[in-house]
């Protein structure tokens, strides 16, 4: 009996490893397929910039487009659906879930500066004209409030209920934002593939967290 419970035991670490690895490998080619976009489908801005501007502005976009991608997977680990939460627990995906967040706002900011300062300080999108890219603040600053106020919730004084709502709302805003704002401000995005890929991603996850929010409700709700 001991041995058929061991055996039993052993067959599903083995899975949850299978299924760990399996999800790592899809991440790291999501991720691959994001970064490459500057390079397969190079925007008309970096046609115009040579050099340091030309690396920094190629960079800023990859950061940008990583942002994106842990973003889309953020929102996932929030909604820890049944599934994730056997594969990595809940206190896992929490912990993953808070680094990932400093991650995001960490790029976030890369993006921006590394998209700015080839432009030049005196060249600041400002204005109507500019609103793809009034947007892209919009977004960091929302980052910036979702990292602040899960670091720093207690010292705030917020309530963890109001937190909760805030944190949820601003982080599906965030999602939207994120693809109004890729969608809007990069003309790579103008090709249909990358296009297709990030609208795909987009409805994807947020069907998935719908999924496993409806399979997560008790029976009769």
């Amino acid at each position: 009996m001991a041995k058929v419970v061991a055996s039993s035991t052993r067959s599903k670490s083995i899975k949850l490893t299978y299924y760990r690895v399996l999800i790592g490998a899809v991440l790291l080619l999501v991720i691959s397929a994001a970064l490459s976009i500057p390079f397969v489908y190079e925007s008309q801005t970096i046609w115009y910039k040579v050099g340091n501007d030309k690396i920094m502005l190629r960079s800023g976009q990859m950061a940008g487009l990583l942002a994106a991608v842990l973003l889309l997977v953020q929102i996932l680990l929030a909604a820890r659906g049944k599934w994730l939460q056997q594969l990595f627990g809940v206190a896992g995906l929490m912990r993953w879930h808070r680094i990932n967040g400093i991650i995001i706002g960490l790029l976030a900011i890369m993006h921006m500066l590394l998209v700015l300062i080839p432009e030049g300080v005196t060249n600041l999108p400002i204005g109507l004209k500019y609103w793809p890219e009034m947007v892209g603040m919009v977004l960091l600053c929302i980052v910036a409030v979702l990292v602040i106020s899960a670091q720093w919730r207690q010292q705030l004084r917020i309530s963890y209920r109001r937190w909760r709502l805030l944190h949820r709302f601003l982080g599906y805003l965030a999602v939207v934002l994120m693809a109004l704002h890729v969608l809007s401000v990069c003309d790579s995005f103008e090709q249909s593939v990358p296009r297709v890929a990030l609208l795909f991603s987009v409805v994807g996850v947020m069907l998935a967290v719908f999924g496993s929010k409806v399979l997560s409700m008790p029976p009769g709700e």
